[in-house]
């Protein structure tokens, strides 16, 4: 007789993170006299040129004079060139980090480094991050689908410098449920 094994809890899945481009979005921009507009996301600004770059949802890349957007773009374009920069400044690196506990989990998160290529410090740059795992019911049979949701925040970050900030754990436990009933 075979017995069944059903894990307590799976390892981590997926490590989710929220980085600076990803919060600037699709919008209608308008021209000076509003009497154009058009859909795109953007995605630089050239402060020595006074360029806007930005992408359509098809792929197409423009870049302008922001000169040429309504006084409400221009405001938008310029709230959002300290994101711009940093999300193009910024590369992160993940690794898994187990630590061994006295008990039956070892508590599992995520190392992340975060490097800054820019000319310019960043200082306190705000990571969002899920950890997506599932955890198995013995009683029950299978397993439910769960998340643990964090911030962390670097402080600041020199040009040309990484800094590691680590996640929250989960304990990863592994349990057989012996064999049951007769047969």
């Amino acid at each position: 007789m075979k017995s069944k094994q059903l894990p307590l809890l799976s390892l981590l899945a997926v490590l989710a993170f929220a980085l600076p481009s990803q919060a600037i979005e699709q919008r209608t921009f308008f021209s000076v006299d509003k009497s154009k507009s058009f859909e795109a996301t953007l995605t630089g600004y050239d402060a020595s040129k006074k360029t806007v770059m930005v992408v359509f949802a098809s792929g197409k890349k423009k870049s302008f004079p922001l000169n040429v957007l309504s006084k409400e773009c221009q405001d938008y374009v310029m709230s959002n060139k300290d994101l711009l920069i940093i999300a193009k400044s910024v590369r992160l690196k993940f690794k898994e980090v187990k630590v061994k506990g006295g008990g039956e989990g070892i508590a599992t998160g995520y190392a992340i480094e975060v490097y800054n290529s820019g000319k310019r410090s960043i200082e306190d740059l705000t990571l969002k991050y899920t950890l997506y795992y599932r955890q198995g019911d013995l009683e029950q049979g299978g397993t439910v689908a769960k998340t643990k949701t964090g911030t962390l925040t670097t402080g600041k970050i020199y040009d040309a410098d990484t800094l590691t900030v680590e996640t929250s754990t989960v304990d990863i436990v592994r349990k057989s449920k012996p064999a049951s009933g007769g047969g």
